[in-house]
C-alpha cells in the first residue's frame, strides 16, 4: 500500500506561517495547477490544490517562497471526516507535504524534505 502524492504547481499566494496553541507552525499554500488538456469549451482549466506544511517545512517555507514561485510538493493524504450543521458526515482529504522541490530554472532544482516523525 502507498500513500502519496506529487504536485508541481505555481504558487497562489505569499506565504503566511500561523503558530497553532500548542506551539507547533504551519502553513497553509495553494498551488495553481494548469491541466494539459482542454476542456469541454475549448480551454485550458486550472486546478487550485491546497496543502499543508508543518514545522520544519513551514519555517522554510517561509524564508524562501513568494507568490509565483514554480515549486513542487510531494507529500501524504490525511483522510478526515467532517459533520456538517446538517448532520452529514463527509470525507475529507488533506494534503501533507513532506517534501519541497524548489524550481528555479527549467534545468535547475533543489529539494528539502522534512522528518515527518513529528508532524500531524
Amino acid at each position: 500500500m502507498y500513500n502519496y502524492f506529487m504536485v508541481v504547481g505555481r504558487l497562489c499566494n505569499d506565504i503566511d506561517v500561523k503558530q497553532l496553541g500548542d506551539g507547533r507552525k504551519v502553513v497553509n499554500l495553494t498551488l495553481a495547477v494548469g491541466r494539459e488538456f482542454k476542456n469541454n469549451d475549448g480551454t485550458y482549466s486550472t486546478d487550485f490544490i491546497r496543502i499543508s506544511l508543518w514545522e520544519f517545512l513551514a519555517d522554510i517555507a517561509s524564508d524562501n517562497l513568494k507568490k509565483g514561485r514554480v515549486i513542487g510538493v510531494k507529500g501524504r493524504i490525511s483522510p478526515r471526516h467532517e459533520t456538517l450543521q446538517s448532520g452529514a458526515v463527509v470525507p475529507i482529504n488533506d494534503l501533507i507535504g513532506e517534501r519541497i522541490v524548489f524550481y528555479d530554472s527549467i534545468n535547475e532544482a533543489s529539494s528539502i524534505e522534512a522528518d515527518m516523525e513529528d508532524e500531524s
